[in-house]
């Protein structure tokens, strides 16, 4: 029988993979989607972010594919003539809750931090984004088989032979070059035995999650609006426009609202603090949120339309994130922890990197070793290991306020000097990462922060001048990337909308190709 080939395999069809086999076929190439399962199917929701909005749009122009244009912005979806299940993103919003707080300035001052967004960004349901693109990918002339499995993979010096079974009939697919977009369980990492697990990770970051699906819950607004001891409510728009952040000593959960009514939540814990254990997951989840009166009447009697899923730690990381004739996405190269929301961002950052390089390199030359992808492995290393660290910083700030309140502006300062350089339109260059993990200046900044951040995190009190330490450094040490004002008394932890400068939207089509 002729076995079919193709320039690329992707395998996998969630965001990231749909959208590196669509970029490919915009460019020319014979492309195979491969998807073991059918769409739509089960992935939890993800918040959109500055950074994810303006790399695919910059995608969305350079690539001639404005339907990912349309998925970029929770406005844009809505517009579009076809839309999906989602939700508006239109701020951060972080509460710092004490055990026992029934009011939200019963210990003190109003511990919130509000940052909005430039844009309404989007909170993908994904089961609903990942079946759209995959659509899209296959309108533009992708091959796409579903509830196909991978049952091996043998790499040759001039080949990929990729052994395939949908349904009762195996065959082999070759290919010149094989995404791997299959995430936590990735074909490559277990075909050459890749993944690295607890301590060999090398990061201080560990945390694990239990989460569900939740319709109709509470309204924070009403909670703080409806106290007795009412202060100023700063928001710019409703809480429920929001990723919100429910954080206390050791965890922190995340509530992402769609349209639909349904709320996805989950609560990350330390695990060096909530070590594993034996517990449901469900029960383990009411027993935390219980200690939180502020979140738990907001979620009691609620319904759920999923059971609870209990993990071990999040973390993980591949020994090889790249090889001759393949290369994995973040998904399947590591797993970090969902605070910040970089994994869609990270995602479409490596599709863009990835893509060039084979466009522009790999693909019309028939060269496909592993030394052309060296710096593709190195920007995904040098992302996960810097936001592990911020992250990990986060879970220590969590204790005391006055420190979180400043230290959590990082990732922000991160993000949008990384906009305003440019980096939107970057692809394979390492001074310009996720959070700004190539800029050596901000680097070098940051890790003298979360020296102080590990260190505050022993102490039961911190004193008002190590705030104010904090505070000033954020203001003026870090002033080249404090575009709004971050750590200055009269912002009262709100940061306004601020529209950030995307100068690369304007370069000539031309120019944009190979960047």
């Amino acid at each position: 029988m002729m076995m079919k080939r193709y320039d690329v395999t992707v395998i996998g069809s969630g965001m990231g993979g749909s959208a590196c086999a669509l970029v490919l076929k915009r460019l020319g190439y014979k492309v195979l989607l491969i998807e073991r399962g059918t769409h739509p199917r089960f992935a939890l929701g993800e918040s959109g972010t500055p950074a994810l909005s303006r790399k695919m749009r910059f995608i969305s122009r350079t690539y001639d594919i404005p339907e990912l244009e349309e998925m970029a912005t929770y406005d844009a979806i809505k517009a579009s003539e076809d839309g999906f299940l989602c939700g508006p993103k239109e701020m951060f919003q972080y509460f710092v809750h004490q055990k026992g707080q029934t009011q939200p300035g019963q210990f003190g001052a109003f511990p919130e931090v509000i940052v909005q967004t430039p844009e309404v960004d989007a909170q993908y349901n994904r089961a609903a984004s990942d079946k759209h693109l995959m659509e899209v990918a296959v309108k533009y002339g992708v091959e796409y088989s579903d509830e196909t499995s991978v049952e091996d993979i043998e790499f040759h010096d001039d080949r990929v032979d990729i052994a395939c079974k949908k349904h009762d009939k195996s065959y082999v697919v070759v290919s010149d070059f094989v995404v791997d977009a299959t995430g936590f369980n990735s074909v490559i990492g277990k075909k050459k035995n890749l993944k690295l697990q607890g301590e060999a990770v090398g990061t201080p970051l560990k945390s694990r999650c239990i989460f569900s699906h939740f319709k109709d819950i509470g309204s924070f607004d009403e909670v703080i609006n409806n106290c007795p001891s009412k202060q100023p409510d700063l928001s710019p728009v409703p809480r429920s426009r929001a990723t919100q952040h429910h954080c206390f000593d050791g965890g922190w959960l995340w509530f992402i609202p769609f349209d639909n009514g349904v709320t996805s939540i989950g609560v990350n814990l330390d695990v060096d603090l909530y070590p594993m254990n034996d517990k449901e997951g469900e029960a383990e989840f009411w027993e935390i949120i219980d200690q939180y009166p502020m979140i738990s009447n907001m979620l009691k009697g609620r319904e759920t339309l999923m059971p609870f899923i209990k993990t071990n730690r999040l973390q993980f990381i591949n020994k090889e994130l790249a090889g001759d004739r393949w290369a994995m996405l973040p998904a399947s190269a590591y797993a970090l922890d969902a605070w910040f929301s970089t994994g869609l961002a990270a995602t479409f950052m490596s599709v863009h990197r990835l893509v060039d390089i084979l466009h522009n390199r790999m693909l019309p030359k028939k060269q496909f070793d592993k030394k052309l992808l060296l710096d593709y492995e190195l920007s995904i290393r040098k992302e996960y290991f810097h936001v592990a660290k911020m992250v990990d910083g986060m879970y220590k700030s969590f204790k005391h306020f006055d420190i979180f309140k400043n230290y959590c502006f990082f990732c922000f300062m991160g993000t949008e000097s990384y906009l305003e350089k440019g980096g939107a339109g970057k692809a394979v260059d390492l001074n310009h990462l996720l959070l700004s993990a190539g800029d050596e200046d901000f680097v070098q900044k940051f890790e003298a922060i979360y020296a102080k951040i590990v260190e505050y995190s022993k102490y039961e009190t911190v004193s008002d001048e190590d705030v104010e330490a904090l505070a000033k450094f954020i203001r003026e040490d870090m002033k080249p990337f404090n575009f709004r004002k971050y750590g200055s008394p009269e912002m009262h932890s709100v940061h306004p909308r601020r529209p950030l400068n995307m100068v690369e939207y304007d370069e000539p089509r031309e120019r944009r190709h190979g960047t």
